[in-house]
């Protein structure tokens, strides 16, 4: 079967690959994308002393300097994070469009970045490009970089119902998405991916809607639809909802059109059930006006799983025993208040609102924004935003303010932090999948900002982005074929050179601990869900109309201190 191709629409820019990258820990770290011209432009310098110390941003490749600056009082980070003395460099008021380095005598200078309006534009396309990379069950392809990306349809036989071997009956369950440098499928994950997908298009959708497919349906749509299409697959006629489908074991290593393992269905649980009602009624109400009869097979199986839960009222964890690959294990509580308020918005049904409001009445919104695991924040968001009458005002005043405390102290955290980082740099922040989490905290940032816009929430999302794309202690991008430096040796079943346009994990003990290392899964695997939250993150900033953007100028490497 040949490759499918890329859509026109999604073709890519190439942006340069820099030779001699400086070490980890290098004394002068920016985000190596770069900034539109009005945005907060910050730089994070490893040295300490309070004597004034100036700096100069050079327009390049001719090397002149446009703007000079003197760097900030000194920032000690706790030994939780990088336990350094740091300083800041300000250059906000630069807003020309080019293309930069910054400079400081004596330290060195740092990767190259651009200010552009429409500086997100490709690293949006290419994040998305690599979901649609992470199809199961189709032949996918692109180029990036002058390389080719590719692999012919794959695991066409998903999935068999008895993990035990005893019976060996089949049902389909091809499509989907991989879920991470593995080759299974977990509806938790997929369905927490989907709901990022699509709120990222209703949230941001005059500035992500490129020319539709030939379908007529917009891209990250039709994307997500592919996601959709199997979580519909993993329901039961009774409206259970099937946990994964997956090999016994993690052990194949290789292309995924050549991987020959057996895959199961796992047993049912209620959280998956939960979830999957969340995101079909979800999608039920996006695709009413786009294709009706999707939309009426997705409420129905809204419904029937929600039917499911109410016959099933306490917490039920699926049967496992037989896999040694992902657990997803959690309790279903805040998945039943998704699936609530999604019900709620899909149909304005009053029972479902009842239910919601039940359940909410002790809930707050978190202050690391949503996951699979946790999904109040996009259950709390839907009731927030949805446009039936009939909320308890007491209640959703509270929301409403809960959210907005937690987005202030979210840009308090982002602003104090050397980095910049929205999460902060204490010893709680820094868990399995933390780049992930910054990119699904910005979902908080944003929805604060659709309820009272403020220049604050907008600036620390951005900040997130810095940190992702080179501001952080390894002065690198955490996204494969991004930026400057990015990681070349993911934990990737796909294998090398790196598929792009996927976030790494990062440090999970400290700000220092991240290896760029392929058996290093803890820190440096790729994930379905980590790249959703970053497509999130992007759409807020993309600026239409949204066509790749054009190849950079050559760039010289950072250099050595003088």
């Amino acid at each position: 079967m040949n490759p499918a191709t890329l859509p026109a629409a999604l073709l890519f820019a190439t942006l340069p690959l820099l030779s001699q990258p400086p070490p980890d820990g290098a004394p002068v770290r920016v985000n190596s994308i770069g900034f539109q011209p009005p945005a907060t432009k910050h730089a994070t310098i490893a040295t300490g002393g309070n004597a004034p110390l100036p700096f100069r941003i050079l327009r390049l490749p001719a090397g002149e300097p446009v703007f000079t600056g003197t760097l900030g009082p000194p920032k000690t980070t706790p030994t939780t994070d990088t336990g350094e003395t740091l300083r800041l460099a300000d250059f906000s008021a630069l807003t020309t469009p080019g293309h930069y380095q910054l400079d400081i005598t004596g330290l060195g200078r740092s990767a190259p970045f651009d200010i552009a309006r429409d500086i997100w534009n490709t690293p949006f396309h290419l994040v998305a490009r690599a979901i649609h990379l992470m199809r199961c069950g189709c032949a996918v392809r692109a180029e990036w970089q002058g390389r080719q990306f590719a692999h012919p349809a794959c695991h066409l036989d998903d999935g068999w119902l008895d993990p035990a071997g005893k019976d060996d009956s089949h049902r389909d369950a091809t499509g989907g998405w991989h879920d991470a440098g593995d080759y299974n499928k977990y509806t938790l994950n997929t369905a927490f991916s989907a709901a990022l997908l699509l709120t990222a298009w209703e949230h941001f959708h005059p500035r992500i809607a490129p020319p539709g497919t030939d379908t007529g349906t917009p891209d990250l749509l039709a994307e997500t639809r592919w996601g959709l299409e199997w979580l519909l697959k993993m329901q039961t006629p009774d409206g259970r909802a099937h946990h994964k489908l997956s090999a016994l074991t993690f052990h194949y290593w290789g292309p995924p059109g050549h991987d020959r393992e057996k895959r199961y269905f796992s047993g049912w649980g209620t959280a998956a059930t939960a979830s999957l009602a969340a995101v079909t009624a979800h999608a039920a109400h996006l695709w009413r006006g786009i294709d009706p009869a999707f939309a009426r097979r997705c409420l129905a199986a809204a419904r029937l799983a929600w039917r499911c839960l109410e016959t099933h009222p306490q917490n039920t964890p699926p049967a496992q025993t037989a896999f040694a690959t992902g657990a997803y294990a959690c309790d279903d509580k805040t998945h039943r208040l998704w699936a609530a308020a999604a019900l709620w918005r899909a149909t304005g049904e009053p029972r479902y609102l009842a239910d919601f409001e039940t359940r909410a009445r002790a809930e707050t919104f978190s202050h690391t924004g949503p996951g699979w695991a946790d999904v109040r924040d996009l259950a709390l968001g839907l009731y927030l935003e949805t446009e039936h009458t009939g909320h308890h005002p007491a209640l959703a005043t509270r929301l409403r303010a809960d959210l907005l405390a937690r987005a202030h102290d979210i840009a308090a955290t982002a602003r104090a932090d050397a980095h910049g980082r929205p999460l902060g740099g204490g010893r709680q922040s820094w868990t399995w999948g933390g780049n992930g989490a910054l990119a699904a905290q910005t979902y908080l940032l944003h929805l604060a900002d659709r309820a009272a816009p403020d220049p604050a929430f907008r600036a620390a999302a951005a900040s997130a982005l810095d940190f992702l794309f080179g501001r952080n202690f390894h002065a690198r991008s955490y996204i494969t074929g991004l930026g400057h430096n990015p990681p070349r040796h993911p934990h990737d079943r796909r294998g090398e050179p790196a598929w792009p346009g996927c976030l790494v994990g990062g440090g999970t003990t400290s700000g220092r601990s991240w290896t760029d290392d392929k058996d290093d899964y803890r820190q440096n695997e790729i994930a379905l869900n980590w790249n959703a939250a970053l497509l999130y993150a992007l759409a807020a900033f993309v600026e239409p109309p949204l066509q790749p953007l054009p190849p950079s100028p050559p760039s010289p490497p950072p250099t050595a201190p003088r």
